[in-house]
């Protein structure tokens, strides 16, 4: 590996980049050699508000790596093509920067306190309910951010949220509306079908080898061996750093120590009788309680005790009983009072709401798991954790190995792994796991790998792996032969056919006679697929309306619809409520698309 570099850093274009570092660094410092570097040149301008090529780069990674994380295995491989994901990034920073000005020219500002505030409150960067440094960190490197720019984009969303927050809060619905969606939904239509056979036709229908070659030659483009690549790859997984990893016994008993946290200790059967304070003063309530204890000293039985005098209406006609309590449920007043009793004994505290007369009935200590039963489990667990922080940390490492040699052998030899052969596939994937991902595919069809016959760079698979690719051969797109394709041509031409037959016969039975109709009375919105068609067409005003329909099947139907009347069932009050909830969202997202349609409308931008 170092020899390959060493090889590489012989060039004059090497050796002037060098002097250029040397020079700048010996001059100016650090800052200006990091400056220099940074700066990149302006791809669009937002009212004076500069848009670099470095910003829109980053954002069409930052999309790259959102669509992978949300779509997975269902992504294509055309949603990841630099062109558009560059175009998208850059609409969506001129977005961005229209609603930014906004917010600044509305005197609107977030502090770095309520970002720290909203990060350490996101659930999606918690474990066990607290905040989770290295969770935070891989999230936003999985992103490309490093921690200050991702806290600075927090800070732009965390602001331009705020107008349109403020539009969307200012709609509401009227009634009318809800009842007219009610009506709608509830619309009752009646109709009159007849169905025709796509299958039955097609078994029907003949063609000729002239139409087969007509067909053939006039759509000779829809017949291609599409393009296709082998590539030769390199995975590394977490697994390969298990043998590396280290687990000391420290971190075994804090991972044991972690995992039995949520255990309690012990456990108490309790009973109680709780006299509140908010209706009644302090001395009343202390009267209240003698009396009780006074009657309990008499022999009178708790339960019957709590029948009489206890606030608590969800135990006091079960004689108070708590069920099994472990600390931390009820109160600290509470816990203090009820784990010193012994068996037995009846105690009165008092709490947040007013007093206890607390009765303990039993005492059962948790069965905590032992270390010895846990280590193997936390052992693993604790490998699998450390392998994957050091995939993620090899990854740098990776990404320099790829771009220093032209080959993948160096990567294999440093991380012990085999270099592995696709076979062929095209830009619509492959059928293994490697090449059927759309990340992969984008990579071995990108120019760097296909025409500069250079590594890719790392590919991110999952959480667990990574591969790096080099191509191997390419096949370009050519066309198929006749022969090869008479088959589907055959197919495609027969099914034509059949389908302007059915139109032809549809078209006929309207106005036939004998046209044998089905009839479906009072059918109720998208109950089957023929209903939701008769539901897309117009109201009928003298006569009957009728259409032809395909249906998913290929199949066609004639629907005559004869009429639409209102539905009789009541809408439920949670209905409406999610009627309204519905079009009270639809309209906060038009008013903030027209918002942000105005604002750009109205400002100066430059690509």
């Amino acid at each position: 590996m170092l020899q390959d570099i060493r090889d590489k850093s012989q060039g004059i274009v090497v050796k002037i980049i060098v002097g250029f570092i040397v020079v700048t660094f010996a001059l100016f410092g650090v800052d200006a050699l990091v400056t220099s570097f940074n700066s990149s040149e302006t791809v669009a301008e937002v009212d004076g508000v500069e848009i670099t090529r470095t910003q829109m780069l980053q954002g069409a990674e930052t999309q790259r790596r959102q669509l992978i994380s949300a779509m997975g295995s269902q992504i294509t491989p055309e949603l990841l093509e630099d062109n558009l994901l560059q175009r998208r990034a850059l609409d969506e920073l001129v977005q961005r920067a229209v609603l930014a000005n906004q917010a600044t020219e509305l005197g609107l500002g977030v502090s770095d306190a309520q970002v720290d505030a909203y990060l350490l409150q996101s659930e999606q960067f918690q474990t066990n309910g607290q905040f989770d440094q290295n969770k935070y960190l891989n999230f936003i490197r999985s992103l490309g951010f490093t921690p200050l720019a991702f806290k600075e984009r927090i800070k732009q969303d965390v602001l331009i949220q705020q107008p349109r927050n403020a539009i969307a809060g200012s709609e509401f619905v009227l009634p009318y509306q809800v009842n007219g969606i009610s009506t709608l939904q509830s619309q009752e239509r009646s109709y009159d079908y007849v169905s025709f056979s796509l299958a039955d036709e097609s078994e029907n229908t003949s063609v000729s080898d002239d139409e087969l070659l007509a067909y053939y030659e006039a759509n000779k483009e829809s017949f291609k061996t599409p393009e296709q690549v082998k590539v030769n790859y390199v995975v590394i997984s977490s697994t390969d750093f298990y043998s590396k990893v280290k687990i000391t016994d420290a971190e075994l008993q804090d991972a044991y120590q972690a995992s039995i946290s949520g255990f309690s200790s012990e456990e108490r059967l309790a009973s109680h009788i709780l006299i509140e304070t908010s209706d009644r003063s302090d001395e009343d309530a202390q009267k209240r309680l003698s009396e009780i204890q006074e009657k309990l000293n008499s022999g009178v039985s708790f339960v019957d005790l709590a029948a009489e005098y206890s606030d608590d209406i969800g135990s006091k006609n079960d004689g108070g009983n708590l069920g099994y309590v472990e600390k931390g449920l009820i109160g600290d007043e509470f816990d203090a009072a009820l784990f010193s009793m012994e068996k037995g004994d009846v105690k009165s505290v008092k709490g947040q709401f007013g007093y206890h007369l607390i009765e303990l009935n039993d005492i059962v200590s948790a069965d905590v798991p032992s270390f010895a039963s846990k280590e193997a489990e936390l052992t693993q667990e604790l490998v699998a954790t450390k392998a994957k922080d050091a995939l993620l940390t090899a990854h740098e490492d990776i990404t320099d190995l790829a771009y220093a040699s032209d080959k993948l052998d160096v990567i294999a030899k440093e991380y012990d792994v085999d270099v592995l052969q696709s076979a062929y596939f095209g830009r619509d994937g492959g059928s293994d796991e490697i090449t059927s991902s759309a990340v992969v595919v984008a990579a071995a069809f990108d120019v760097s790998v296909l025409e500069d016959n250079q590594n890719s760079n790392l590919i991110e698979l999952n959480d667990d792996q990574v591969v790096v690719l080099h191509l191997n051969d390419h096949k370009p797109e050519a066309f198929q032969a006749y022969e090869e394709t008479k088959e589907q041509v055959t197919s495609i031409v027969v099914q034509n056919k059949a389908l302007a037959s059915l139109q032809e016969k549809a078209e006929a039975a309207k106005a036939s006679e004998t046209t044998v109709w089905s009839s479906v009375v009072n059918a109720k919105r998208g109950q089957d697929e023929l209903t939701s068609l008769a539901f897309t067409l117009p109201h009928p005003a003298e006569e009957p309306v009728m259409a032809v329909k395909g249906l998913s099947s290929g199949d066609l139907a004639l629907i005559r619809l004869n009429k639409v009347e209102a539905g009789q069932e009541l809408v439920s009050d949670d209905q409406k409520l999610a009627y309204e909830q519905y079009l009270n969202q639809i309209q906060a997202n038009l008013s903030s698309q027209g918002q942000q349609s105005y604002l750009q409308g109205k400002a100066t931008i430059e690509r």
